[in-house]
């Protein structure tokens, strides 16, 4: 009995451990970035996002396959939300369109950015009797932080009286889940002692 109980407890302590080991990425796949505005009202959380070099997110969903062996999608159209739909249906729209808003994420150069990623990222929780699972890194860019400061005074400046805070956005970049919904995980708060569980190499 006490084998057959620590068995299950040994597979999972080892998929934690695979699970930290550190991921390995190219450097040119982090090195292309390119803004994207999506159509406000479509199922997904970005207005604008950072979508990365095709290769990026497959090399990433291949590694975390194969270190849990479990059944997982990768995002249908890759990349990291800059603006959420939310935030612009929220305030943003009252003084932008969304395509003046990409005009102040490129006159700061985010495109250019040197993006650093800073870890693989799991987020858990339970749903229906299971558990949905989200991998995702998370990256840093002082860029980013300038972009979503802008924006805010700029929102300010032509009268927005709602809120947005610029520091309410962590920029990640989803590379698996357990389903097809990986809208569904945002407004995703992320807790970086909690959530990363490995470095990026």
């Amino acid at each position: 009995m006490l084998l057959l109980v620590g068995v299950p407890w040994l597979f999972l302590k080892t998929v934690q451990n695979t699970i930290a080991e550190p991921y390995s990425i190219g450097v040119a796949t982090v090195t292309e970035w390119t803004l994207h505005v999506q159509e406000t009202g479509q199922p997904t959380p970005a207005l604008i996002s950072l979508v990365p070099s095709s290769s990026l997110v497959s090399q990433l969903f291949q590694q975390v396959f194969h270190r849990t062996m479990e059944s997982l999608m990768t995002p249908s159209e890759p990349g990291m939300p800059v603006v959420l739909q939310e935030e612009f249906l929220a305030g943003l729209q009252d003084v932008f369109l969304p395509n003046e808003i990409l005009a102040v994420a490129r006159t700061v150069g985010l495109e250019q950015a040197q993006f650093n990623p800073v870890c693989m990222a799991v987020k858990r929780e339970p749903s229906g009797g299971r558990t949905r699972q989200l991998f995702f890194v998370v990256f840093e860019t002082p860029a980013f932080n300038e972009f979503r400061q802008e924006l805010a005074k700029l929102y300010k400046e032509r009268g927005g009286v709602l809120l947005f805070d610029p520091a309410a956005l962590e920029l990640v970049l989803p590379v698996a889940s357990s389903d097809a919904d990986f809208a569904g995980w945002w407004p995703l708060e992320v807790d970086r002692v909690v959530d990363c569980r490995a470095p990026i190499t």
